[in-house]
């Protein structure tokens, strides 16, 4: 994870790259820290350069840095274009199962079975529609759980048990 060392070094970097622009005020190396801590320093620093690379204007503050870190860090997503090639072959196929990405089996469940078999027949561009919207949901849903920070992840499931398990009191 990254170190208060890498974060000065960092900071450093950005304030020499960008003259004048970039200042280190009193507490931006302890906020930094905060908010940096989760990522690791290799990351860090490729995510630091990426910036420098893209941007002629500094951060005006770390989520710049953040979002790349996170795109390095994330793994690669099929597409809603390539998962409905793949549902669609297993569907013309008739198979079932052994889906490159857990996402698109999910997607390809929520469909339900049914739905699968009226698209051999004449509802292929509404399965489509249907398959993309699901699909663009899912990965909408894994994307943002991905960035979570492991904290608010904590946070974010004690609160659904939580109204899950009031929800079971009220429907008692």
């Amino acid at each position: 994870m990254a170190t208060a060392k890498m974060i000065g070094l960092i900071l450093k970097a950005l304030s020499t790259y960008y003259p004048g622009k970039f200042q280190i005020e009193d507490g931006t190396a302890e906020l930094w820290n905060l908010v940096l801590q989760d990522i690791p320093d290799n990351i860090l620093q490729v995510a630091t350069r990426q910036y420098m690379h893209d941007n002629i204007w500094p951060p005006s503050g770390a989520a710049g840095i953040i979002e790349i870190a996170n795109k390095l860090m994330r793994p690669e997503l099929p597409d809603a274009g390539k998962a409905w090639e793949e549902c669609h072959l297993k569907c013309i196929n008739g198979e079932h199962d052994n889906f490159s990405h857990p996402l698109i089996e999910q997607a390809y469940n929520r469909i339900g079975r049914n739905t699968w078999d009226a698209l051999l027949t004449s509802e292929v561009m509404a399965t489509r529609a249907h398959f993309l919207q699901i699909y663009k949901t899912l990965l909408e849903r894994e994307e943002n759980n991905l960035k979570m920070l492991p904290e608010s992840k904590e946070v974010s499931e004690k609160y659904r048990i939580g109204v899950s398990e009031l929800t079971k009191r009220l429907e008692a």
